[in-house]
């Protein structure tokens, strides 16, 4: 999630393990610093000057369990003499609480998270949009009120509606993927489905991004829970071989990163590897452009990568799209 929602929830966490014993300050500091560190790996990322490698890295090594124990055997020993009301037990769980529920926080959303790293495979459940005010407004009052009247209630309870928020996103996104499918049955009822993929538009669980992916390319649309009508399939064609003769590290890694997600495309300066993962700028039939593209360069030393950029108004007018579709539901 985004880094004020973090800081949200470690001041959330704090207040709930420290209760009233220490300062509003001292729980409000120790909620947001702990509450933002896992995130600052990506300041540590920039350091490798590769995109791939800033990608890699976020929400590696530092959203793991190990991680999180080593910082809260570390903050224990410096911070003990600055929580003296608070024994060491309590103190060394709030803040492992503070750090596990960021991770488990960023599990929900669609940029993977490595929480039991060495172990490569990082979990995304792809249920809630990184910036979400439904989530994140309900929290924040509850724990403000908390805090002020210092009574923990409003911050349990504020703690509660967020993460039955949580379980609605996941709902939605099995309601919402159980209609695409008869949907695109209905469609294409001779084409075979090897995966497909329902995640949340910008900042709600009502409209959601499709990715249904076939033997030789993807359909892209979307869905709201409020949509009657027959759904609208755009198909992109993976283009794989384009790639396939091409022995290249970075080749790889870009596939590893975006799941498989990928389709191959050109423009004057020769490939483009699109990341699929998460959507659409633009979509007219004669200009498209994925929201994370990579131009592949051959070098001497092999296939270069860099990082396409985006134009602002493409974001925006995404923005307006998505707004407009929430409220202007499709029916028959």
């Amino acid at each position: 999630m985004d880094s004020f929602t973090q800081i949200v929830l470690g001041v959330a966490v704090a207040h709930l393990g420290l209760g009233n014993r220490v300062s509003i300050k001292k729980t409000v500091v120790l909620g947001a610093v702990m509450g933002t560190l896992p995130d600052l790996d990506v300041f540590a990322a920039k350091l490798f000057s590769d995109p791939l490698t800033e990608v890699e890295f976020h929400r590696g090594f530092s959203h793991s369990l190990l991680f999180s124990a080593l910082v809260t055997l570390l903050s224990v020993l410096l911070l003990k003499k600055k929580f003296i009301p608070i024994n060491i037990s309590q103190l060394s769980v709030t803040v492992f609480a503070i750090l596990v529920t960021h991770s488990l926080l960023d599990i929900f959303t669609t940029w993977g998270t490595q929480i039991l790293w060495p172990y490569p495979q990082k979990f995304a459940l792809k249920s809630v949009f990184v910036v979400d005010v439904a989530y994140t407004l309900p929290l924040l009052a509850g724990v403000m009120l908390g805090l002020k009247k210092q009574k923990r209630i409003f911050t349990w309870a504020a703690v509660v509606i967020s993460t039955v928020y949580l379980g609605w996103g996941l709902l939605a996104q099995h309601i919402i993927k159980e209609r695409v499918l008869k949907e695109f049955c209905a469609f294409k009822p001779d084409v075979q489905l090897f995966n497909i993929t329902v995640k949340p538009t910008f900042s709600n669980s009502i409209l959601w991004n499709v990715i249904l992916q076939t033997s030789d390319g993807f359909y892209l649309s979307d869905r709201s829970l409020w949509d009657k009508g027959a759904m609208e399939f755009q198909y992109f064609p993976q283009n794989a071989h384009l790639i396939e003769n091409i022995k290249d590290r970075n080749i790889n890694r870009l596939k590893k990163i975006c799941e498989g997600q990928f389709v191959i495309t050109r423009n004057s300066n020769g490939l483009v590897f699109n990341d699929l993962r998460f959507g659409l700028l633009r979509k007219n039939a004669d200009d498209v452009q994925f929201a994370f593209s990579y131009q592949l360069k051959q070098e001497k030393e092999g296939i270069v990568v860099e990082v396409l950029p985006k134009e602002r108004r493409d974001g925006l007018k995404l923005l307006q799209y998505v707004a407009s579709r929430i409220m202007d539901y499709r029916t028959p």
